[in-house]
């Protein structure tokens, strides 16, 4: 396997890591003083504990080079870049931040890096270590 799949593997699998901790960092806050002060949480509270679980979990999968892995970061990967383009299209280019480039930009490079033939065969047939 090259290098190109044997470092990638960690660094995409770091990405959705980082995803995924960062949105637990963001509602943690929230569901604290939620819990403090007895408010009830939403179903959008409900949804963002599913978003963030998805993210950990698609990450350990990724690292642990399964193929449920790579289709979860695949899968999410393009909702996030369709969902840039729906915004896009709907508000225009000045919708656009410098963040939201930079992480569509990760994403693609992930979307391209999964579909390399080296990466998906050591998906789909097992990794081999040299």
């Amino acid at each position: 396997m090259s290098k190109v799949a044997n470092w990638g593997h960690w660094v995409v699998g770091v990405f959705f890591a980082i995803k995924g901790l960062g949105m637990l960092y963001e509602i943690v806050p929230h569901y604290t003083h939620a819990l403090r002060n007895h408010l009830p949480f939403s179903y959008q509270d409900y949804l963002l504990m599913i978003v963030w679980a998805v993210y950990l979990v698609c990450a350990w999968g990724v690292l642990r080079w399964r193929q449920w892995g790579q289709i979860a970061a695949i899968t999410l990967s393009v909702l996030e870049i369709a969902l840039v383009v729906g915004m896009v299209s709907l508000f225009g280019p000045l919708s656009l931040d410098r963040n939201i480039v930079l992480w569509s930009a990760l994403n693609c490079a992930i979307v391209v890096w999964f579909v390399l033939p080296e990466v998906r065969s050591g998906y789909w047939h097992g990794r081999q270590t040299a």
